[in-house]
């Protein structure tokens, strides 16, 4: 019988009440997908059916802030709550097989602030989602800064999920967002905070990135060197020197890359799975279902041993040790 041991840091849920304000206010999908029928049962059924023990469920794309909609006064910040209170909810109802990532109106200082205090100290969370952007506000903008700073405070857990990007980026191809963009703006949205300094200025958060980080682990070298020119700051030209003439690699953009941990949701293939174990290595990489959305989960979940080429060691540290380090509060549930 197949051992229900895993972990699940990707794993959306789609509650009525969010699911229902969204749809009246206009919004039919989630990167191109229609919202899933979902409830904590079917959670459940397609955990045991994917070996998962717990699922850290998470609100996905669009989040509160669809792109293209503009909201009444209050409406982000209160389907946050009505968000966050599902999640709580949900993990009340079943003890010992949920956990959850906080939903955070960040166009909203004032209101992130409040519910990130509510969330995490009050409804006990275990970290926080972050869209890769807010209306065009990628992770690394200045504007967002306050926040960032009271993230690193408290030693978070960012997990960081793609959403739909502005119109700009590949206009007319007609494509779900779900299949192309979505990896390219985790990889926006990485590159842009490296690019304003928000990685160097925050160094005590600690990262997920969805889906493998996207196209990070294929452009990690040259991504690494935006560590060299960051926006308004002179380029360190000796350390530059000494990274790429004597180490022969942008060694401190690598650094910050390589801390984060990667999950993976529909990271599926040899190909793929091998270049992303080839970069974060086994420890740094974590499951990801990409449940209840993704048609595919069971397949890809069944190939990843396999097409990853992972020990039985390895296989464990992805599938549950590697979520305890970060999550110990699972602990007491293995």
């Amino acid at each position: 019988m197949k051992p229900i041991n895993k972990i699940d840091v990707h794993h959306h849920i789609f509650p009525k009440e969010y699911v229902d304000a969204l749809k009246n206010a206009g919004v039919k999908n989630t990167l191109g997908a229609e919202f899933p029928e979902w409830t904590p049962k079917t959670s459940l059924k397609q955990m045991d059916k994917n070996g998962i023990k717990i699922a850290i469920s998470s609100i996905s794309s669009p989040g509160v802030y669809p792109e293209g909609v503009e909201f009444p006064e209050g409406f982000s910040e209160k389907l946050a709550r009505t968000a966050n209170e599902a999640i709580a909810y949900t993990r009340d109802e079943n003890p010992g097989r949920f956990g959850g990532f906080a939903t955070i109106p960040l166009l909203n200082l004032e209101s992130a602030f409040e519910e990130l205090e509510y969330a995490l100290d009050t409804l006990k969370l275990n970290g926080v989602c972050l869209m890769t952007n807010y209306k065009g506000i990628y992770l690394g903008d200045e504007r967002l800064e306050p926040f960032f700073k009271e993230l690193n405070r408290r030693k978070a857990i960012v997990f960081v999920h793609p959403t739909d990007p502005g119109p700009e980026f590949d206009p007319g191809l007609d494509v779900p967002n779900a299949l192309i963009e979505a990896p390219f703006d985790t990889t926006r949205a990485v590159a842009n905070m490296m690019y304003n300094g928000t990685l160097d200025k925050y160094p005590n958060i600690t990262y997920i990135l969805a889906h493998g980080g996207g196209t990070i682990p294929f452009l990690a070298w040259r991504l690494a060197g935006i560590e060299y020119g960051q926006k308004d700051k002179k380029p360190p030209v000796m350390k530059a020197l000494y990274d790429f003439l004597v180490k022969g690699k942008p060694a401190k953009g690598l650094r910050h890359l390589e801390k984060m941990y990667y999950d993976t949701a529909v990271v599926s293939g040899n190909y793929a799975l091998q270049t992303l174990k080839a970069f974060a290595g086994s420890k740094n990489i974590v499951f990801g279902s990409d449940l209840s959305i993704n048609k595919l989960a069971s397949i890809i979940t069944k190939n990843l041993h396999q097409d990853g080429e992972f020990t039985d060691e390895e296989y464990s540290d992805l599938s549950f040790y590697n979520c305890l380090k970060l999550f110990p509060e699972f602990e007491k549930f293995y």
